[in-house]
């Protein structure tokens, strides 16, 4: 039960990093801008999660984007459970400072990358919420949608 809770972790992840690649690819005449949106948003980025943390925090960031371009709606209570699963375990032996700093640092990088993907988005809103309905009815990746 557990690897195939992760393997489908995993899956929506990769997914989710597809779709958004996908959307960005497509995005034609705007592809070079956008590719150096993608490296000033994310690249040279301090480790403050895990790989795996990062791919389910762009997930979720994919999808809210997805609920303003293609006009889903959240779950709210999905998302913030989501949410949680994504950035535990937080680093250990961190002050009380450091812990607000980390917090502030995740939900920066969330923010971030739901921009840039409410860029590369817009660019194509038909190829992105084609990838979005491809990932919303695909019981094998979880999304966090009503």
């Amino acid at each position: 039960m557990i690897l195939s809770t992760i393997g489908k972790s995993v899956l929506g992840i990769a997914a989710a990093a597809g779709f958004a690649i996908g959307a960005a690819v497509s995005a034609s005449a705007d592809d070079e801008h956008l590719d150096e949106v993608w490296a000033d948003a994310v690249g040279n980025q301090e480790p403050i999660l895990s790989d795996k943390q990062f791919g389910l925090l762009n997930n979720l960031a994919f999808q809210a984007a997805a609920t303003k371009i293609c006009g889903y709606e959240l779950n709210h209570d999905d998302f913030t459970t989501a949410f949680v699963d994504a950035t535990t375990p937080a680093p250990a032996d961190m002050t009380d400072e450091e812990a607000e700093e980390w917090k502030t640092a995740v939900v920066f990088r969330l923010g971030t990358v739901y921009g840039v993907l409410l860029t590369t988005g817009n660019a194509d809103a038909d190829s992105f919420c084609a990838n979005a309905a491809e990932m919303r009815d695909d019981p094998e990746v979880p999304h966090v949608w009503q």
